[in-house]
Parts: structure tokens; sequence; C-alpha cells
């Protein structure tokens, strides 16, 4: 009898895939339209969020419970979340992108000087960290402020590159979008008066990768 017993599970663990462990790190199921379980399936399988080194002041893990009791905004249907709580030393934009071969999360911390972005990329092999879908050098960077026309000859008068290659902390910052596929660039720096928050041109999600566009239209 006890074998009979031991053969129907067996038997029935094989006709549903989903009963089937999954391997390890291989993140299956990552695949959702849902942001919050998108960000569960990133802590779950990184543990302080990659590269973002997400940490509470307690000490505590990272825990589906915490997700839920800190996402101050939950747009699921835009695929968008806010994470904001008191244990957070930062608060941190997610955003979902999707195509057909499944997603990319991209999720940006907002510090007191640091603005720091981390993708995530969903597809038939699982979830794992893309660290070459959305780069752009401090080169890149300085480019859009050109392109802007915010940069002057003269330093005196207003901001010049120098001001920017001599900058702490990123002078860029990136604005996810409640809406749509477009991320928007902006100005991260104070000095002159002015700059700050200036739009400096977007990211578009296009056939499953960013594109970044200068406001002079040129795509990089």
């Amino acid at each position: 009898m006890i074998l009979l017993e031991a053969a129907l599970i067996l038997a029935l663990s094989s006709a549903n895939p989903e009963a089937a462990p999954a391997k390890p790190g291989a993140s299956a199921g990552c695949a959702t339209t849902n942001i919050e379980v998108a960000l569960r399936h990133l802590f779950d399988r990184y543990k302080g969020g990659g590269t973002l080194d997400v940490a509470r002041d307690s000490g505590e893990p990272i825990t589906p419970q915490f997700l839920a009791e800190s996402l101050k905004v939950r747009d699921v249907p835009n695929g968008y979340a806010l994470v904001e709580s008191p244990d957070l030393i930062e608060t941190y934009e997610a955003a979902l992108f999707k195509n057909p071969n499944g997603y990319h999360l991209v999720v940006v911390s907002s510090g007191a000087s640091v603005s720091r972005t981390a993708v995530f990329k969903c597809d038939a092999e699982g979830l794992k960290a893309d660290n070459t879908a959305l780069q752009l050098s401090d080169a890149d960077a300085i480019q859009l402020y050109t392109d802007a026309g915010l940069l002057k000859p003269n330093a005196k008068k207003g901001l010049s590159e120098q001001t920017l290659k001599d900058w702490a902390g990123s002078i860029i910052t990136l604005a996810l979008p409640r809406k749509g596929r477009v991320i928007t660039i902006k100005a991260n720096v104070d000095e002159p008066a002015g700059v700050y928050g200036k739009k400096l041109g977007t990211v578009d999600y296009v056939d499953g990768r960013f594109v970044v566009r200068s406001l002079a239209k040129k795509a990089r």
C-alpha cells in the first residue's frame, strides 16, 4: 500500500510541471506582469538587490512581508512601485518593462548624494542581473548636458564641463515612468542654480532593449 501511494505521488508530480522543484539559481517562473511579484523574485535571488546593496538599518532581511509593507505606491497595471521605509536609508523606484520574451526590471535608488541603477532580466533562462542593458558613461552624460544646451564656454556664467567632471556622485538621475516605457534623464547637479532637475534626454524601451536619446534627438 505504501509503495502504491508513493508511485501515485510521483505520477502526479510528473504530470504537474509546476510541482517539480526549480533548479538552484534558475529562478524558474520569474515571468510576471505584477511589479510586486517581480520584486519578490529579485530579493529571493539577490538578497541585497544585487549591485544596489539594499540593507535595512535593523539588519533584518528583505522579506516579502517587508516589501509589501514598504510599497508606498503600487501601480500594478503599469508595472511601477515606490519602496520606502524608515528602516531603509534610501528610497527606491522600480519599473517593469515587458517584452515578448519576458521583462526587464529597473530599480533606481535615490539617496542624499547618490543615484544608482540596477537592471534585471527575466527570460526563459530565469531572472538574472543585466549589467549592460542600461549604461551611461560619464562622457555620455556630459554629452547629454551639451545637447541640452546647459554647458557654457565661460565657467563664470554657467555650468562647465570641468564642473561635471569634478562633481562628487552621479551627475544624472533616472525618473522611471508611472505609465509607458520611457525613462526621463534629469540633471543631478545643483550648481549653478536652476540646473538641477532639468531634462537631459530619455531612455526608450524598444524591442526589448533600452535606447538613450538626447534632446538633440540622437540615439546612443
